[in-house]
């Protein structure tokens, strides 16, 4: 979201009531509450959807892309025939290292034009913990692994 924002786009957001502020000040223009909104009934033909839950949440988005958009998710591969039916591109992203890019990133964080927001630290020998934390708790911001202390 930050880095669409940096780059000039408009941005739809869902998100819990509770979550509406946090997300807002990360640059959402719109933040839809996915408890009491379906974004389908709000957002029309966007350049592209990124997608990080699937399931019934891509179903729902292939309907507010505009022809020729994108669906990008980080859960699978989107369907290519659903794509197709639709007339937009889709495509699953999967980080992959690169330094150049971990550069820019950098720089735009220390423009503050990006901002990181570290919920909670754990010591290395606590990663079992921080991954428990990660998959059961509501997580606002990264969860960080120390690997050593100066």
């Amino acid at each position: 979201m930050q880095f669409a924002k940096v780059k000039g786009a408009e941005v739809f957001a869902t998100a819990s009531a509770e979550s509406g502020d946090y997300v807002r000040r990360l640059g959402a223009d719109r933040v839809i509450d996915y408890k009491a909104e379906r974004f389908e009934e709000i957002v029309q033909d966007a350049d592209l959807v990124y997608d990080l839950i699937g399931g019934e949440t891509e179903e729902r988005s292939w309907q507010v892309l505009k022809r020729g958009g994108t669906l990008i998710s980080t859960v699978h591969e989107p369907d290519a025939d659903k794509a197709a039916a639709a007339g937009v591109r889709a495509s699953r992203y999967t980080c992959q290292p690169n330094g150049e890019q971990l550069a820019g990133i950098g720089a735009l964080i220390d423009a503050g034009k990006v901002q990181v927001t570290v919920e909670k630290v754990f010591p290395l020998d606590e990663a079992a913990e921080a991954e428990r934390h990660l998959k059961d708790d509501h997580v606002v911001g990264k969860v960080v692994l120390e690997v050593g202390s100066d």
